[in-house]
């Protein structure tokens, strides 16, 4: 597998996993009806992408440090998924897959403190999806601890 995919899926692993990997001192945190209500909403959204029981993706986030964060990033993933695919009209299974790839990159890239940059650095579509991300997170979910991370 070339490095630059290798590298392209290493980032969607730390960005799904790093929460989950930080339990390890933390203890159980259960998710109110209202949260599994809005996980079941997520779970729609991403019908056909999300291959996770309900129950598994409950007991995923509810062991994270940050679960409301954590349920407000899949959240904000899903909404912009489902947003981008009805306004470019996206039909096939494994460009949806793709897409949805690239929009958890990209959540990746804000938790690691990523900004928009310079005008050239991005593609359309990744200024679309982080643009998008940013209007569904909550305006000062950028800042928090429970947001952000740091390889140092």
């Amino acid at each position: 597998m070339p490095l630059g995919k290798k590298l392209f899926f290493l980032i969607i692993f730390i960005s799904l996993t790093a929460s989950v990997y930080a339990q390890g001192n933390y203890k159980t945190r259960h998710l109110t009806e209202s949260d599994i209500e809005r996980v079941r909403a997520v779970k729609a959204l991403l019908y056909g992408i999300d291959t996770k029981s309900l129950r598994e993706t409950i007991e995923e986030l509810e062991k994270t440090r940050y679960p409301q964060i954590n349920l407000e990033m899949r959240e904000a993933m899903a909404k912009t998924y489902t947003d981008i695919v009805r306004q470019i009209n996206v039909k096939w299974q494994k460009k949806k897959e793709w897409l949805y790839s690239m929009v958890c990159l990209n959540m990746a890239y804000l938790q690691f403190g990523g900004s928009q940059g310079t005008p050239g650095s991005a593609t359309e579509l990744n200024r679309l999806i982080r643009q998008k991300l940013k209007a569904y997170l909550p305006s000062n979910v950028l800042k928090q601890a429970g947001f952000l991370y740091s390889l140092e």
